[in-house]
């Protein structure tokens, strides 16, 4: 696509761009709000350089792409505005989190996105990677893909949350009421994106527990397969965070993971989440 008003530079061949010549503090006009949305279409995950933005500001820039969701139901949230998660870490001992994911796929309707705004950075480390998954199942051989088109599987906010909640005082009794809000959740294992069209391998290590249609043994085998072709660097893009960078990724068709290479040091970063949409598969 041709792009008028904003400033593109690709940054690998599966995902991932640089979108310059916009001040977000500012907030986007029309013409700037559907190119920056065609460009999240077209590179599935999208950043922003130099970006002094307050919390309101990123509610207002994360309000003109669609519904804002419900505040995390894990992650502290702000005091003035619960919608805006605080993803803050200084060495947490019962930081487990660290596993690639799409976001929330245990829910009914998992995100639609994200918008990620970086405070506080350690002077190394605390990179976070992101994988397309158009391109995992793109490069599944036929008959994997055709197995693929006819299985579902369960994903457990449980098997995500469960280690984290268990080193926290009083963390069971917490996690048994968020497994009754959360219970296991179906989706394809395969997913049609509601906008492109295009197809996406839709399973991830941390929140899928197993697929439904098989024996458990091949289950564990397939999704160990699927896990690993869709964690492959050749579909992934690295981001090295600098104060004032913000990412925009599409949660329908990428997987990510923050890496945890940085100790104790301060992380501070700031999350606006998008309501999203039932995953569905139709096949083509």
């Amino acid at each position: 696509m041709k792009y008028n008003n904003i400033e593109v530079e690709r940054r690998s061949p599966h995902l991932g761009a640089f979108i310059g010549g916009v001040d977000l503090s500012k907030g986007l006009n029309d013409e700037e709000i559907n190119e920056v949305r065609q460009a999240l279409l077209e590179f599935s995950v999208i950043f922003f350089r130099d970006q002094s933005i307050t919390s309101e500001q990123q509610l207002r820039l994360a309000a003109q792409f669609g519904e804002i969701d419900n505040p995390h139901p894990v992650f502290d949230n702000d005091e003035r505005d619960a919608r805006l998660t605080i993803i803050e870490s200084k060495g947490r001992a019962h930081d487990s989190e660290h596993y690639w994911h799409t976001d929330v796929t245990y829910q009914e309707a998992p995100s639609m996105g994200s918008i990620l705004a970086a405070k506080i950075i350690p002077e190394s480390g605390g990179d976070t990677l992101f994988a397309s998954l158009y391109a995992a199942y793109d490069t599944l051989s036929s008959p994997i893909k055709r197995m693929c088109e006819e299985l579902t599987a369960q994903h457990s906010f449980e098997r995500g949350w469960g280690t984290t909640f268990r080193m926290l005082d009083g963390g069971e009794d917490r996690l048994h009421e968020l497994k009754k809000i959360f219970p296991l959740m179906t989706h394809p294992v395969l997913r049609t994106h509601p906008e492109t069209g295009r197809t996406a391998l839709y399973v991830n290590e941390y929140y899928t527990s197993r697929i439904n249609d098989v024996s458990e043994a091949e289950s564990d085998a397939l999704l160990k397969l699927l896990h690993h072709h869709a964690q492959l660097p050749d579909f992934q893009i690295r981001h090295c965070w600098r104060v004032g960078d913000v990412a925009f990724w599409d949660n329908r068709c990428t997987q990510h993971y923050a890496s945890n290479d940085y100790g104790a040091t301060h992380r501070l970063m700031n999350r606006v989440t998008l309501v999203g949409d039932k995953p569905f598969f139709r096949k083509l």
